[in-house]
């Protein structure tokens, strides 16, 4: 099903030879840890550095001008020089977000032709809401025309009235007649079965003249060749759009694989592009169903905080309650604000891993809150903000457990993933649920989910890559007697993935705490059989550890039985036609173990194979369940396709203990195990086993 290479090449090369006319002089992303080569600051250096934060709407990294330490003058961040010999004008295009303090904050674009010593204004505005702007301006000042100009983007003013300034993606061009760019493919990086939005794309016009209309090759990677699409438009210069082709993904189904998506522009208002687009090339991978979504949030604050702080501790509290099983929540005690010295201050609790999450955000200041790794600024999440966050759809499912013995936790964490997914991080971080000794205001006399210690550290703990149902295991161990807890009854551990370049978080969870790990289950099978109607059969192993006391069955994502006290299965209706779409290829059984106490595993997932040619041997084995388990008294089994067969017990030994025989006409039998001492025994049916806990 997949291209050929050949095709691949022939279609970059044919998008390619449009490519590359528009002399593009600089364009920088900070992608780096380091200012760039050639660039400086002039004037207040110590307020600009590179963040890993994306507010101004471009990637990570980017550069920020914080106010401290406060100046009331001019800082320059000043460009490698330019040769404007024959040039008499240029485009300046950047992203920048204004995270405003009070009043009116003012930047510009300049030039000087003498080393710096005069800078001549190209464009200057002022600004006082708190947002993220792109800003597009021709630039053209006496130092025009000549070999060796600087140039600047320059901030004037008090920097006490700006908490930071954010700035990315700076660009210097000269501007063609007619420049069509292709900004990106905006379909999500994963998509479900039932995504059919079409593919999506934004351009934006860098040319002169009006676009009025345009075409664009597109290839599937599962599609032979690539298809023309053209689309009617007004867009000024400078002006972006969105556009859609519309039912261009394939109707069949391959769980595992991915689509890769190409755009290129080949003409604009009828003519063959010839501009500075070439093509983009987008990895989209299929999921095989979503999970239950929950919602990270993050609070960054300080005990010595009064006001703002205590009202939005009591709401980021209460979201814990009311959106329980929906959101996982960290608050990062922080060294802020600092003291008259430099030196930290703060909450006392700040651990280094709080300061590393703090630069990670590039949070300046407290209280900061993140929903799934977006900004709140300085105020609460609000209902709306985690509701919002609850629609997007999540790939990936997260279980865990951990016990503590004296000072030292011990964490299991599974990661399961419905797509592919690469360059990950998995992140485990112990709370403590609720303090005491880390007062620092007159007005609060505990504080709630304070983060004790990330394990192994806040840059998490790297995972290659996961494929589309397989999990990932952590088990970690750590030893809390140097950290701030005060209880080790009073624990909490939060488990979440995120890609740690882009910042997006995939999925979170809170552990099961002080409990024994709930195990998925073992050696699923899955099949489709049968003459007259085609059945679904399903076979698998109980997980180790506890005994679950029940099983969640799923086909293609959705539920086809709940609550299945056996461990094989096989439809009694017409499941293959009425659950499986027909344009599926392939289709996906999976069991979940269901616990006491509501508790879960992760799925174990398994691709249905077709046309399994051992149907009567299935359905003639015997299958049979045996509850309660623990059991005290008696043990009764439900038998499904016995014939008369022998039920043997066996102790931990392997020792045999006990039989009862089993009829056709018996569907569910008692045993006395009244007499048995305390300990695991083994139930024997056929070959088949099932561990009993006796009390």
């Amino acid at each position: 099903m997949k291209k050929s290479l050949l095709l691949t090449f022939a279609l970059l090369f044919s998008i390619a030879s449009f490519a590359q006319n528009r002399e593009s002089l600089l364009h920088e992303t900070f992608d780096g840890t380091d200012m760039p080569e050639g660039w400086y600051v002039d004037n207040h250096a110590a307020n600009w550095s590179i963040s890993t934060s994306a507010k101004s709407g471009g990637l990570p990294n980017e550069i920020c001008m914080n106010w401290a330490p406060e100046f009331n003058g001019t800082s320059r961040l000043v460009m490698p020089a330019f040769d404007f010999t024959d040039v008499s004008e240029v485009m300046v295009s950047f992203k920048h977000y204004h995270d405003n303090y009070i009043g009116e904050n003012t930047i510009g674009i300049a030039t000087s032709s003498d080393g710096g010593a005069t800078w001549n204004t190209g464009w200057q505005q002022t600004y006082v809401e708190i947002a993220a702007f792109n800003e597009n301006h021709t630039i053209s000042t006496p130092d025009m025309g000549k070999p060796d100009v600087l140039m600047c983007i320059y901030f004037t003013g008090n920097s006490y009235l700006v908490n930071n300034w954010y700035f990315d993606d700076i660009e210097v061009f000269k501007q063609e007649e007619l420049d069509l760019e292709l900004v990106s493919i905006d379909v999500p990086n994963i998509i479900g079965t039932d995504y059919n939005d079409g593919i999506s794309f934004t351009v934006r016009n860098t040319g002169l003249t009006t676009v009025t209309n345009f075409d664009v090759n597109m290839s599937l990677y599962y599609e032979d060749g690539y298809e023309t699409y053209s689309f009617d438009t007004n867009l000024a210069p400078f002006e972006t759009g969105q556009f859609t082709i519309e039912s261009a993904f394939p109707q069949t189904i391959y769980f595992g694989y991915s689509h890769a998506i190409e755009i290129g522009v080949s003409k604009v208002n009828g003519e063959n592009y010839n501009g500075s687009s070439g093509f983009l090339l987008k990895e989209v991978h299929l999921a095989m169903r979503e999970s239950q979504k929950v919602v990270l949030l993050e609070h960054f604050t300080a005990s010595t905080c009064d006001y703002p702080c205590i009202p939005i501790n009591q709401i980021m509290d209460g979201h814990v309650s009311t959106y329980a099983g929906k959101c996982s929540y960290i608050k990062y005690p922080i060294d802020l604000p600092l003291l008259e010295d430099g030196s930290p201050g703060g909450d006392p609790y700040w651990t280094d891993e709080s300061i590393m999450r703090k630069n990670y955000y590039a949070v300046m200041g407290v209280p900061e809150t993140f929903v799934d790794a977006v900004s709140q600024g300085y105020a609460a999440a609000t209902d709306e903000d985690i509701l919002l966050a609850l629609e997007a759809p999540a790939y990936f499912d997260i279980k865990g457990s951990f016990t503590v013995e004296g000072n030292t936790i011990n964490i299991i964490a599974d990661f399961m993933a419905y797509a592919n997914i690469e360059n990950v991080r998995a992140f485990i971080a112990i709370s403590e649920k609720t303090t005491k000794n880390n007062l620092g205001n007159d007005e609060e006399t505990e504080y709630h989910h304070v983060m004790m210690k990330m394990v192994e550290d806040a840059e998490g703990n790297e995972i290659a890559s996961i494929n589309a149902g397989e999990y990932h295991r952590l088990e970690l161990t750590c030893d809390l007697s140097d950290t701030n807890v005060e209880e080790m009854d009073d624990l909490e551990v939060v488990m979440w993935l995120q890609n740690y370049d882009t910042k997006e978080v995939f999925n979170s969870n809170f552990a099961y705490g002080y409990t024994e790990h709930c195990n998925p289950v073992r050696n699923l099978t899955a099949s489709i059989g049968g003459d007259d109607i085609q059945k679904l059969y399903l076979n698998w192993d109980e997980p180790e550890g506890r005994t679950p006391v029940a099983y969640n069955i799923y086909v293609d994502g959705e539920l086809i039985e709940g609550n299945y006290n056996l461990d094989t299965f096989y439809s009694d209706e017409e499941i293959v036609e009425s659950i499986m779409p027909m344009n599926y290829d392939e289709h996906v059984a999976e069991v979940v173990a269901l616990f006491e106490d509501g508790m879960t595993s992760v799925g174990t997932v398994k691709v249905i194979d077709e046309n399994w040619d051992n149907v009567e041997e299935f359905e003639d084995a015997v299958r049979f369940n045996v509850y309660p388990n623990p059991a005290d008294d008696v043990v009764r089994l439900s038998i499904v396709n016995s014939q008369q067969t022998t039920v043997r017990i066996y102790n931990v030994m392997g020792m045999l203990v006990g039989t009862r025989l089993a009829t056709s006409a018996t569907n569910e039998i008692e045993i006395n195990v009244s007499d048995y001492n305390p300990g695991i025994y083994f139930f024997n049916i056929d070959g088949k086993t099932k561990k009993v806990v006796i009390n």
